[in-house]
Order: C-alpha cells, then sequence, then structure tokens
C-alpha cells in the first residue's frame, strides 16, 4: 500500500512546484506547530471516519483521488481571538500539496505547519507547510504524504463566537501531486537526461459542516450538495450625489 516518493519529488514539492500565495509573518508559537496528543487521538478518529483502513485500496491515479474529512471545533490558541477550526483529512493515495477554500468566512490565523499521521501515529518524514494572505479566504499547503490513507490535521481562526453561527464554515479541499526528474550530468554534445516535470490535481472535496453543531434547519446544505447555501455578499453603500 505504500508508495514510497524519489528524493527529488520530495525536493520539488519542498520547493512548491504548484505556486502557493505569499507566506504571511509568523503567528506565534502555538500556530505552526504540530497538534499535541489530543490531535494524534483526532488525526485518529479522522482516519477511521474517513475510510482509512487497512483493506481500503489505494488509488494510482492522482487525478482521480477520493478524499474524506470533516471540521470541527478547533483548541482554543493563547492571545488568538475568534473561532478555531480544526480540519482533518485523508486521500486514497499520496499528495505534495493541498488548498482549503473558505468562502465567505475569512480566515484569520492558521496552523503554518499541519500534523501528518498514519493510523494515529505521527510522522516523522511527511509533513507540509501552508502560507496565505490573511485576512483570505483560502490556505495553500505544500510538502507530502509518502503513503494512502494518511491523515492530515490542521487548524485555522476565523471571526465570531462560535463554530455553530449559521452561516455555518464549509471548507473546500483542493488536492495536488507533483513529479520531477532532474537532468543528470553529460556534456555538450554528449546529454544524458533531460528535466520532466507531471503535476496532477483532484477535487474540489466538500468537507461539510462542522461536527459537533445542533442540526438546524440548513443542515443539508453543503457547498457542493444538492441545495447549496445562498450567500449575498453585500456591497458598498450607494454614494449619495450632493444637492
Amino acid at each position: 500500500m505504500l508508495r514510497l516518493l524519489p528524493a527529488r519529488r520530495r525536493l520539488m514539492a519542498v520547493l512548491g512546484v504548484l505556486a502557493v500565495a505569499i507566506a504571511v509573518p509568523a503567528l506565534g508559537a502555538s500556530l505552526g506547530q504540530a497538534r499535541s496528543a489530543h490531535a494524534a487521538q483526532s488525526a485518529h478518529a479522522a482516519q477511521s471516519a474517513t475510510g482509512a483502513t487497512g483493506s481500503t485500496v489505494a488509488t494510482d491515479d492522482p487525478n482521480d483521488y477520493t478524499c474524506d474529512g470533516h471540521i470541527q471545533k478547533g483548541v482554543a490558541e493563547s492571545g488568538v481571538t475568534g473561532t478555531q477550526v480544526e480540519y482533518q483529512f485523508s486521500c486514497d493515495g499520496p499528495i505534495t500539496g493541498y488548498q482549503l477554500e473558505t468562502e465567505p468566512h475569512q480566515i484569520q490565523y492558521f496552523d503554518q505547519a499541519p500534523l501528518v499521521a498514519l493510523a494515529g501515529v505521527p510522522s516523522n518524514t511527511d509533513n507540509f507547510s501552508c502560507s496565505a494572505f490573511v485576512p483570505g479566504v483560502q490556505i495553500n499547503c505544500t510538502g507530502q504524504t509518502s503513503a494512502a490513507f494518511e491523515v492530515i490535521t490542521g487548524q485555522f481562526v476565523i471571526a465570531g463566537k462560535s463554530i455553530c453561527a449559521e452561516p455555518r464554515v464549509d471548507p473546500i479541499l483542493t488536492v495536488t501531486d507533483a513529479v520531477a526528474t532532474a537532468t543528470l550530468g553529460g556534456t555538450k554534445t554528449a546529454p544524458t537526461a533531460s528535466a520532466t516535470v507531471a503535476q496532477y490535481i483532484s477535487g474540489p472535496y466538500d468537507l461539510g459542516r462542522p461536527w459537533g453543531c445542533k442540526g438546524d434547519s440548513y443542515g443539508a446544505d453543503t457547498r457542493l450538495g444538492n441545495y447549496p447555501p445562498k450567500i449575498v455578499l453585500t456591497g458598498p453603500p450607494p454614494s449619495k450625489k450632493k444637492k
């Protein structure tokens, strides 16, 4: 089931083959650190929730992955106001990047280094680095998972005091996979190799409305469902002409 990434593929993922937004300044020691024992337990729960079990078959086509996940109330961060939202997801193949989109909820803060775990055990080699404009409605992350069904756990902060307030946040997930072959030596008259880059993309996937909230009349209104919520963004007030 495991599929290891070549060293050059790891390097290309780290260098960001896929374009990402400009990284924001450090948001404090607590944001950008991997989750503690609570996160490891949550990741294990997410793995069960996403069907990431040993009997699940991995997908070889990185343009046709199946990814599942959810969001829930996040862990409070010292000195950070707003609503903490924890996200967890896994895919049936390794990835080298992902994006979360939260329209119309603007992200105020986010984890710069989400936790990667397999069967509840944090990885020592697989990781992601995230960046974004804040406030904004998306997070871009590059890195790697080297196996199918690794669970990625991170957190972001939106305005407000409750994750259950309507309209509830409902993130959209897109994942990417990149492969690179570097040029190896040679001379001007006898070249030995040429560089090749392949990029794949899967999604979008709906992570759904938050777990742990009381049901209401909008429960079926997921953004990619049959009844997406109608959200009207107000513009600037009309200018008044002076008499």
